[in-house]
């Protein structure tokens, strides 16, 4: 009798310990596993733990061994592990990515050729040779607005180590009294931005570059027509913001341009509509149109929205050589507005896009691109307000304009709250433990019992 007692023992224990030798190997090995291979579910809205297409098609394009630095000082927070969590995803992308952890505190000689640059702990260096690149920590969180920009932030800076990959250079005209849209260079602040006066500079050469001109309270010049006209016949890019309060007459140059060499007539009235307006605000959501920029934005929960517009038309004499698309518009419950008055109702277009092929003297095809927009508001206010698409479809337009394929255009991501992210090796973990430790403990108590009662 013993020697079953004893024998049930000895298997009962052999059992337990093998299921617990079965998981320690099976955690170690899905650890080992976690550095190079994504091994966790994101379940986040936003996607904040992963990468996106746009950062994966630049990560895919790193050919040559690429180092990011993670600077801390000793301390931790849920932040640092957010940043740690998402940087693993490079590294586990692209075995040319590695990503070091560096303390500032324990090792500050090993990257003081940088500590002129780098502002605060968090920060990041990406080098490759001699070559680097500092990404501050301050551009990876907006605890105001709840938003992640890591992905933005890093993605951006290492486009600049992919060969042959050109960044779009952004000018903003001035001298004509234009809107200083702060708001929308923040939203493009990892983009070149230049000011650009079109009286004493000529018009940029680049094939990336993208020229705005947003809300000018005065006319431009004849000689300034016919350097922005020179600029889009050789496939130059732009995009124009009126603000309705100024008018035609203001700008009649600019307006005459427009329609005469792009068919797309300017209107002064006012395009407001009531049905679409967001509480609180000037900002009423419009419905997008067909095109590259917004059909990826029609998947969204967001809503492009624009304030008080003016609209455009298309002339019934418009040049064949010119394609115009809507972008945004108004709902079919507008109405146009002129000195307080009704004087139109239905739906109107408030940003269009427009793209016009010619031959140069080599016989090639050069394409210009051309967006036009009645909301300064629409450019600038939304810009930055991540409960509206806006920014997307501004990233979206300088993609665009750019080819597709000369501009970084990451966006920002919601930072979870109340959510709670597993990584596959903890998650198989406490499977097993759930399902198999503790039920065969169970089963195994409740054997030992029962043989014991029955052999009383």
């Amino acid at each position: 009798m013993k020697n079953k007692k004893f024998r049930y023992s000895l298997n009962s224990k052999a059992f337990i310990i093998g299921a617990v030798v079965v998981v320690l190997l099976l955690n170690a090995i899905l650890i080992s596993l976690d550095s190079k291979i994504p091994l966790e579910f994101d379940f986040t809205g936003d996607g904040i733990y992963a990468l996106t297409d746009e950062s994966k098609e630049i990560v895919d394009q790193i050919k040559e061994p690429t180092e990011i630095l993670f600077l801390t000082d000793g301390e931790d927070n849920g932040y640092f592990s957010i940043v740690r969590n998402v940087l693993d995803k490079y590294s586990q992308r692209n075995s040319n990515i590695t990503v070091r952890e560096v303390d500032l505190i324990k090792n500050p000689f090993e990257v003081q050729q940088y500590m002129s640059e780098v502002r605060y702990a968090g920060s990041l260096v990406i080098r490759r040779g001699e070559r680097y690149k500092i990404v501050d920590s301050s551009n990876f969180f907006n605890t105001e607005n709840g938003y992640s920009y890591i992905e933005n932030a890093v993605t951006t800076k290492l486009a600049a180590f992919v060969d042959d990959l050109e960044e779009s250079t952004l000018y903003f005209t001035v001298g004509h009294g234009e809107y200083s849209s702060e708001q929308a260079k923040i939203a493009f602040k990892d983009y070149t931005i230049k000011d650009l006066n079109c009286q004493l500079d000529d018009f940029p050469t680049e094939k990336e570059s993208v020229v705005f001109i947003v809300a000018p309270q005065a006319d431009f010049s004849p000689e300034e027509i016919d350097k922005l006209d020179k600029y889009l016949e050789k496939g130059g890019n732009v995009q124009i913001y009126f603000d309705p309060v100024y008018s035609e007459d203001e700008l009649l140059n600019l307006c005459s341009y427009l329609t005469e060499d792009w068919g797309i007539v300017y209107s002064e009235n006012t395009v407001l509509d009531n049905s679409a307006v967001f509480e609180g605000t000037l900002f009423m959501a419009g419905e997008l149109g067909e095109h590259d920029i917004t059909n990826p934005i029609k998947e969204s929960q967001k809503s492009v929205v624009y304030g008080p517009a003016n609209s455009f038309t298309v002339a019934a004499d418009k040049p064949s050589s010119v394609k115009i698309q809507t972008l945004l518009s108004s709902t079919d419950k507008g109405y146009a507005v002129d000195e307080e008055k009704i004087v139109e109702n239905g739906k109107f277009d408030v940003v269009l896009a427009a793209m016009k092929e010619s031959s140069n003297i080599q016989n090639e095809i050069v394409t210009s691109r051309l967006i036009v927009g009645g909301s300064v508001l629409f450019f600038d206010n939304a810009a930055t307000n991540h409960l509206y698409a806006n920014e997307d479809v501004l990233l979206n337009s300088v993609n665009w304009m750019a080819g597709g394929d000369a501009s970084v255009t990451v966006r920002a991501k919601s930072i979870a709250s109340g959510h709670i992210v597993m990584k596959t090796s903890q998650v198989m973990t406490w499977l097993v433990i759930l399902v198999l430790v503790i039920p065969l403990a169970t089963l195994a108590c409740g054997i030992v019992v029962f043989v014991k009662r029955r052999h009383k």
